[in-house]
C-alpha cells in the first residue's frame, strides 16, 4: 500500500483544479497552465515575481555569518540603505513548513497527544533567505514526498485506531457526514459537491480494500487527503491585488499567528463573513494573540532573527560546560517575556530584565545565584538583549570579545544594513601583541577595508568592547583601559556614545531599527523576501513600533492590504 493512498489524494485532490498537479509535486521548473513558468521551491507565480536567493546574511539558525549583499532606497540615519532587495516569488500555493503541517494534522485529527510525525521530515531546501518558512525553501521534492506519505499514513492508523479516537474525529457513523465534515477541517473550506462525490467513492473503497467497517473508509480518506495539496498547500490563486476570500484569510491568519490550521470557530466566521472587513480581521487577530500558540510562532521568529539557538551550540574550550543549557533557554525566554507582555523592539533593545539560571550568575557576577533559570533585574548598565550573555558570548573568543561579529549581528539583525560580503574569506586575527588592545588589533586588521569596517562594522561592535568573550563585564584589556566609545549616524545625524548602552537608547529611537524590524516581521509573517515596493508598509509598521507593541504591529500587518489581497500586486 505504500505510494497508493498518495497518488490516490493527488490525483483526487488536483481533478477539480486544472494545472495544479504540475506545479505542487516536484522542483524542477515546468510549465504553468496559463502559459507562465514556475519553479519548484516557489509553487505558482504571480507576473511579477521570479525565483531568486539572497537574503540577510546568517540566516538561519546558528548561522553567524557578517556579510549580507547591496542594498536598496537609503534611510535617513542609515550608513549604507537598508536591505531591500529580496526576490520574492509571490507564490500562490504556499506549502505548509513542517512545523505548520504536524501542528495541522494534530489539529484536523484531533490527536489527544503529539505525534510528532515530522520530527524526521528533511530540513527545508536552500536557498539562504532570511527565515526558514520563506516560500522559496518550500517544495515537494523526492525526500518530501515520501515523508508526506509516510506520515500520512501513520496519521490516519492513530486517528482510527481506537474507538476513543475515532469518535474525537467524528461522531457519528455515516461516510457522507465524515467525508463533508473532516474535508471542511482538512481543505480548511468546505468540500465543493463533485470533491464529497470523490471522497465517498475512497471511503467506500477503503472498505472494499480492507473489509467493511467506518474506520477503514474513514482511514483511507485520511491518507488521501492529508496528502493532497489541499491541505499542503495554503492557497491564494486570483488576479494581484484581489482580496482573499474569507476562507483563504482564515487559513492565512491562523497559519501565521498561531502556526495551525483554522479552529472549526475561525472557519465559521469565514463562511459569515466576518473576516471580509479589516475590523473583523482585527478582532480575530486580537483573540489569537492572547492565545499559548501565538507565543511558539512568535518564539520561533526570533529565534530565527536573531539566531538564538547559536550560542547552546559555541564549542570553545573556555565555555564553562555548566554554562551551555542555559544560554538559549534564558535567550528564548527573554523574548517570549517581551512578546507576552506587550512590549517591542524598544524593550528589546533597553529592558533591564534578564533570565538568569546558575551558571549565567557567575557570567553577570550576581549572588547569591539562583537554583533555576529566572527572572532578574540586571545592573542598569547593561541593558537590552545584546548586552546580555548569551549573545556576548555566542560573538566572543577565547581571548576576548569577538568585535567583529558583535557588530556585524548589530549592522545586520538590527539595522538591516546592507554590508558587502569578503571575497574570501579573511584571515584571523594575530594574537594580541604586549600592550596591544582588541580595539587597536581589529582597527589595524581591517584598515583596508575602511568603507565596510570603519564606517559601518567597528563602531557599533567597539561599543561592546566593556564585556570579554564569555560576557563579562571588564574595565582594562591587555592592561589597557577599555575604550567603548564612537560615533554613528542615529536619526540622519552622527551621534556620540560611550559605551553600548548609549548606542542601544540611541537605536532605540531610530527609526531604521523600527524599519528593520518590520522588515523582519514582514517577511516572516508573508513568508517572502521584502522588497523596495514593501517600503510604506515597512514604514507604517515601524511608526507603530516607535511607539506601540509587537503585537500592534502585528495587527497593523493583519489590517494590511499586503496580508488581506492576494501577493504579486497593490489593490
Amino acid at each position: 500500500m505504500v505510494g497508493f493512498a498518495h497518488r490516490l489524494g493527488f490525483a483526487v485532490a488536483l481533478a477539480a483544479v486544472p494545472g495544479l498537479a504540475s506545479s505542487c509535486r516536484r522542483a524542477p521548473a515546468k510549465e504553468r497552465a496559463d502559459g507562465g513558468t514556475i519553479t519548484g521551491a516557489a509553487g505558482i507565480t504571480g507576473a511579477a515575481g521570479t525565483a531568486g536567493a539572497g537574503g540577510r546574511a546568517g540566516a538561519g539558525p546558528g548561522g553567524d555569518a557578517a556579510s549580507g549583499t547591496g542594498g536598496a532606497g537609503g534611510q535617513p540615519g542609515s550608513s549604507t540603505g537598508i536591505n531591500l532587495d529580496g526576490s520574492p516569488t509571490y507564490t500562490r500555493m504556499q506549502r505548509l513548513t513542517n512545523q505548520q503541517w504536524e501542528r495541522a494534522v494534530a489539529g484536523v485529527l484531533r490527536f489527544a497527544a503529539p505525534a510528532n510525525l515530522a520530527q524526521s521530515f528533511s530540513a527545508p531546501a536552500a536557498p539562504a533567505t532570511d527565515f526558514s518558512n520563506n516560500e522559496k525553501r518550500l517544495y515537494v521534492d523526492a525526500q518530501a514526498e515520501m515523508d508526506f506519505e509516510a506520515a500520512s499514513e501513520k496519521a490516519a492508523a492513530l486517528a482510527t485506531g481506537t474507538p476513543d479516537a475515532l469518535a474525537r474525529l467524528y461522531a457519528g457513523a455515516d461516510a457522507t457526514g465524515f467525508v463533508r465534515a473532516f474535508g471542511r477541517r482538512a481543505f480548511r473550506r468546505p468540500l465543493t459537491a463533485d470533491e464529497e462525490t470523490k471522497y465517498q467513492g475512497i471511503f467506500t473503497l477503503g472498505e472494499t480494500l480492507y473489509g467493511a467497517g467506518f474506520a477503514n473508509g474513514a482511514a483511507l480518506v485520511i491518507r488521501a487527503m492529508l496528502q493532497s495539496p489541499k491541505f499542503l498547500y495554503r492557497s491564494e490563486l486570483g488576479p494581484a491585488g484581489a482580496p482573499l476570500d474569507g476562507y483563504e484569510v482564515a487559513s492565512k491568519l491562523s497559519f501565521a499567528l498561531l502556526g495551525t490550521t483554522p479552529s472549526d470557530e475561525l472557519l465559521d466566521a469565514a463562511a459569515a463573513g466576518s473576516l471580509d472587513s479589516s475590523d473583523g480581521l482585527e478582532r480575530a487577530a486580537r483573540a489569537m494573540l492572547e492565545q499559548p500558540d501565538a507565543l511558539a510562532v512568535l518564539r520561533d521568529f526570533h529565534g530565527q532573527l536573531y539566531r538564538l539557538d547559536g550560542a547552546g551550540a559555541v564549542e570553545r574550550p573556555g565555555v564553562p560546560a555548566a554554562l551551555k543549557p542555559e544560554l538559549a533557554e534564558a535567550s528564548y525566554r527573554f523574548f517570549d517575556t517581551v512578546f507576552a507582555n506587550g512590549e517591542g523592539l524598544r524593550a528589546i533593545l533597553t529592558s533591564t530584565r534578564a533570565f538568569v539560571g546558575p551558571g549565567l550568575a557567575q557570567s553577570y557576577g550576581i549572588q547569591p545565584a539562583p537554583a533555576q533559570i529566572e527572572e532578574l533585574a540586571l545592573d542598569p548598565s547593561r541593558i537590552g538583549y545584546f548586552m546580555q550573555v548569551p549573545f556576548l558570548l555566542r560573538a566572543g573568543r577565547d581571548d576576548g570579545p569577538d568585535t567583529i561579529a558583535r557588530g556585524a549581528a548589530v549592522a545586520n539583525d538590527v539595522l538591516c544594513l546592507a554590508v558587502p560580503s569578503h571575497v574570501a574569506p579573511p584571515p584571523p586575527l594575530p594574537p594580541l601583541a604586549a600592550g596591544q588592545t582588541d580595539r587597536a588589533r581589529v582597527e589595524a586588521a581591517t584598515a583596508s577595508c575602511a568603507g565596510c569596517h570603519a564606517d559601518v562594522v567597528n563602531p557599533l561592535g567597539f561599543a561592546f568592547e566593556g564585556f570579554d568573550g564569555l560576557g563579562r563585564r571588564r574595565d582594562a584589556d591587555n592592561g589597557v583601559a577599555v575604550d567603548a566609545s564612537g560615533r554613528y549616524p542615529v536619526g540622519g545625524v552622527e551621534r556620540p556614545f560611550a559605551d553600548a548602552r548609549e548606542l542601544m537608547r540611541l537605536l532605540a529611537d531610530d527609526a531604521q531599527a523600527h524599519t528593520c524590524y518590520a522588515k523582519m516581521l514582514t517577511g516572516y509573517a508573508l513568508q517572502r523576501d521584502v522588497v523596495e515596493a514593501d517600503r510604506p508598509l515597512l514604514q507604517d509598521l515601524a511608526a507603530v513600533s516607535r511607539t506601540k507593541s509587537l503585537k500592534e504591529m502585528i495587527v497593523s500587518l493583519v489590517r494590511s492590504a499586503a496580508f488581506r489581497s492576494r501577493p504579486g500586486g497593490a489593490p
